[in-house]
């Protein structure tokens, strides 16, 4: 049975258990919400969770014990993350909370009143980088920074963990700025993924402080980092590659209004990145749909 399996309550687990290896291999996510069908996704399709041939429907409780033994009955501890809409796992599964905010001075501090809760599992796949790596070289793109533009659940964090994985076995002394401790997946004691020989992991580091810290301290020759966020990340990206570290980065979007957003653009117009590599979800997550190098792009960063 796969680890994340264990972590529905009885007899759920077993419900899901018995679904049988062919959808537990393709298992990406089980949701509960309040009052409803439990439903689980898989690459292809959704299936209601029963058990004894009745839906298993979540109640509040249901809900909230579910999340005490996520978190280890200690909610407390994981209130930042709960302010930002996850608790992340041992192993780099993470679930997805939805409730009801809780503002503070202008700001949310936390949830309340929890209404659903997303598990997803995250897979270690490998091949993806090689595959990447020679469709790149194939368009004569020499370089090694990319970013690389996914909607959700089309495998950007697995395949940075692939990529990791694939330059560290190659030599590259790599630092992995983990924020939400998703690419390395550690747990008590050991790291989790295999990243490699020459890979370091900054775990729990803003993106932006570990990004330069990484740059100071460790002597990268590469930095990966998932899914940038606020004007500070860009900034240490761009600081990071004028000190000749290569980065590695995700963004959300698509090969269609992928370059229409603002930091896509802002981080062509610094000239400092190779490639932009565009992922979907079809014929599986991880699949390359598009490669743009940087000569689309005018002074101005918009698409000639």
């Amino acid at each position: 049975m796969e680890p994340w399996l264990f972590l529905p309550p009885t007899p759920w687990r077993e419900a899901i258990s018995a679904l049988g290896t062919g959808v537990l291999s393709r298992l990406e996510e089980i949701r509960f919400r309040v009052d409803v069908p439990v439903m689980l996704y898989t690459d292809r399709e959704s299936i209601q969770l029963t058990h004894e041939g009745v839906p298993v429907i979540a109640r509040g409780q249901d809900i909230r014990r579910i999340l005490a033994i996520l978190v280890d009955h200690s909610l407390y501890a994981r209130v930042e993350e709960l302010r930002q809409g996850y608790i992340t796992l041992p192993g780099g599964h993470r679930v997805g909370v939805a409730g009801r905010a809780v503002w503070q001075d202008g700001h949310i501090v936390t949830q309340t009143d929890i209404t659903g809760l997303n598990i997803r599992y995250a897979r270690d796949v490998n091949g993806g980088a090689k595959v990447l790596m020679e469709n790149l070289r194939r368009r004569g793109i020499a370089g090694n920074s990319w970013v690389i533009v996914a909607p959700p659940r089309a495998g950007k964090t697995t395949m940075l963990r692939d990529l990791t994985r694939w330059f560290s076995q190659a030599g590259w002394r790599v630092v992995v700025v983990d924020e939400r401790s998703e690419i390395a997946g550690p747990g008590t004691g050991h790291r989790g993924f295999d990243l490699g020989p020459h890979t370091d992991v900054l775990e729990g580091w803003s993106k932006s402080e570990g990004i330069l810290t990484a740059v100071r301290t460790l002597g990268p020759d590469m930095v990966v980092v998932d899914e940038l966020g606020p004007e500070a990340d860009l900034d240490a990206v761009i600081k990071a590659r004028h000190a000749g570290v290569e980065v590695i980065t995700t963004l959300h979007g698509s090969e269609q209004n992928g370059l229409a957003g603002a930091r896509l653009k802002r981080l062509w117009q610094s000239q400092i990145f190779d490639a932009v590599v565009f992922l979907g979800r079809s014929p599986g997550p991880g699949a390359v749909v598009g490669v743009w190098p940087p000569a689309p792009w005018g002074r101005d960063g918009i698409a000639l």
